[in-house]
């Protein structure tokens, strides 16, 4: 068994425990006051989200990506319509050098970082922070309910180095065939332990009770 093979086994079992201790995040639609639900927006809260094994993966070198989408719905009739949409993502890095959790949230292309940590339970209450978006208010007297998903993925080697384009201000992706990653071999171990851990994708989902403004 070759070196680098020896190190994938280790990381694997090494993290094997903390996948079934591995807890639900907590993903909730926080309403506004009842008197300004038809004009402020509701709040979005995720908890969790960077546990095993997910910090492991983190400390590791693989970026997560969290896809937030909102969703307001008017409810009633034969089947419920969907009347706004919003999305945004939070990026969540760790800095092997200056040993530092970085979060940055990106919404309608704008960057702004939420914060840093030292460790990954200070990166997580970053992540955890109650957030207002902006949405575009129901009706008054419109039976409404919002609904949140989220996706959390840790970042393919090719994401890697366009995030690292992004974050430097060089908003083209990275030309294809001028990247250079590691060599098949890494690519192949790390992106099979990202699947073995169970780090590639979660999604989670959330709703608000039905309210009338």
């Amino acid at each position: 068994m070759s070196g680098l093979s020896r190190i994938a086994l280790a990381l694997l079992l090494t993290a094997m425990p903390a996948v079934a201790a591995a807890q639900e995040p907590r993903i909730e639609v926080r309403l506004p006051a009842p008197a300004a639900h038809a004009t402020e927006s509701p709040f979005t809260r995720s908890a969790g989200l960077l546990r095993e094994p997910m910090s492991g993966l983190l400390r590791s070198g693989f970026p997560a990506r969290i896809r937030y989408k909102i969703e307001r719905w008017a409810a009633g009739g034969f089947a419920d319509d969907l009347r706004a949409t919003r999305e945004w993502n939070v990026i969540v890095r760790y800095d092997q050098l200056a040993s530092v959790f970085t979060v940055v949230r990106v919404f309608r292309g704008t960057a702004t970082q939420l914060g840093q940590a030292a460790t990954i339970g200070g990166a997580d209450s970053i992540v955890a922070r109650l957030t207002r978006t902006p949405m575009p208010p129901p009706r008054r007297g419109e039976r409404s309910y919002y609904t949140l998903t989220i996706e959390l993925e840790m970042l393919s080697l090719s994401d890697l180095d366009e995030l690292e384009h992004w974050l430097r201000g060089e908003f083209r992706p990275a030309v294809r065939g001028e990247r250079n990653p590691g060599t098949a071999v890494t690519r192949g171990i790390r992106t099979l332990l990202v699947r073995l851990l169970g780090g590639e994708k979660r999604r989670y989902e959330a709703r608000s009770p039905t309210f009338t403004p």
